[in-house]
């Protein structure tokens, strides 16, 4: 938990105390959700998708990208696990809400499927990703298309098909918000996304634009203290392979190197960045502060998911070897560098086990984060 920002627990209490009650405000929430609900229907649409920015293909191919991540075994959990935090908070959800990144739907499946909210926005640069996340949706019988082919949704009955104007699909990148009514949201939710945004504190300054007052802009986040960390680690595995007498192939030194420079262009914030898929990495305590900046007062849930506040409402307790497993994790499966899977069991191994009981009884390096920015 950083400095900058209330404890997640004392939120918690708060909302018990007062029974958890939604802070509505009815006599803004018609004319929020009307107003955004103008705005969508002067926007073109193709395909039942309203084009509301310009597209632009993910830096990976959108349909092996999924196949990599997107198999989940709780599909619903991060999207569950939002509308929980909302929840417990009290936060208002009588206005519309957007999410921007969505990629395949990790969070918009759970998101989408119980929808608190009077309508959602699902949006993203890529038409490809757009596509995915609607063939998902069908899947599991949400209503999601605009006008006249919604009732072409297969194994939806006409009791669902009622409800086709509340999830809608949309082309929209976090750059581009400027066309979004004032005040007309009561929630922006992303996953994976901020580090995506050229020009964070534009983002954020149209973030609370368009939020309505109390409204939330919540955003699960990597972190640069642990992969800063990692970094610095990996990048001694070929001088500590070479001390142990383990070998150390061609592929591996250049992964290794890859991977140490990966790390620094992500870090560094002295560099253009404007062509690059992903842009940066922040520390908790920064963000907290640059959203402070922008008239949001922020908790944070440090080392915590999205899908983990489904089931706490709060911080996930870490594993004893969250670290360990956490790097070798993020080398292996997230970077696909499996080759320095062995390479990482014989060098720096142990330095993750001490930094893992360094670490006990409190929460660690941050490796990701839950961040609920609330517009004051």
């Amino acid at each position: 938990m950083t400095q900058d920002c209330r404890t997640p627990n004392d939120n918690m209490a708060d909302a018990a105390r007062h029974g958890a009650a939604p802070a509505t405000q009815p006599y803004a929430s018609s004319d929020a959700a009307h107003s955004f609900r103008a705005w969508l229907a002067s926007q073109r649409t193709q395909d039942g998708m309203l084009l509301l920015g310009d597209a632009r293909p993910f830096f990976h191919d959108e349909a092996a990208y999924t196949a990599h991540h997107g198999e989940d075994p709780a599909p619903f959990d991060a999207g569950q696990g939002l509308a929980a935090l909302l929840r417990a908070t009290g936060a208002d959800m009588s206005a519309p809400a957007l999410e921007i990144g969505c990629g395949f739907g990790y969070l918009s499946l759970g998101l989408a499927r119980d929808n608190p909210f009077p309508l959602l926005l699902l949006t993203d640069t890529s038409p490809g990703f757009l596509r995915i996340l609607g063939d998902r949706l069908d899947a599991h019988g949400v209503v999601w298309r605009a006008g006249d082919d919604a009732h072409d949704v297969p194994g939806v009955s006409d009791t669902r098909a009622s409800g086709t104007d509340t999830v809608r699909l949309g082309i929209l990148s976090g750059d581009a918000m400027q066309e979004i009514p004032d005040a007309s949201l009561s929630c922006i939710a992303m996953r994976a996304t901020l580090h995506h945004v050229a020009d964070v504190d534009a983002f954020l300054a149209q973030a609370a634009r368009v939020l309505r007052p109390g409204g939330h802009l919540v955003f699960e986040e990597p972190c640069r203290e642990a992969l800063l960390l990692m970094g610095v680690l990996v990048a001694q595995m070929p001088e500590l392979a070479a001390a142990r007498g383990v070998e150390v192939t061609p592929r591996q030194l250049e992964l290794v190197d890859l991977f140490r420079r990966m790390v620094e262009f992500y870090c560094r914030q002295d560099i253009d960045k404007s062509t690059a898929e992903d842009k940066h990495l922040f520390h908790p305590v920064e963000i907290a502060a640059r959203c402070r900046a922008h008239g949001f007062d922020t908790t944070v849930y440090a080392n915590t998911s999205l899908a983990s506040l489904k089931y706490l409402h709060a911080e996930s307790p870490l594993p004893p070897t969250f670290f360990h497993d956490t790097t070798r994790a993020y080398i292996g499966e997230v970077c696909r560098m499996p080759e320095l899977v062995p390479l990482f069991d014989a060098t720096i191994a142990d330095a993750c086990a001490y930094i893992d009981a360094c670490s006990r009884g409190g929460r660690g390096p941050h490796y990701i984060g839950v961040f609920d920015a609330r517009r004051g």
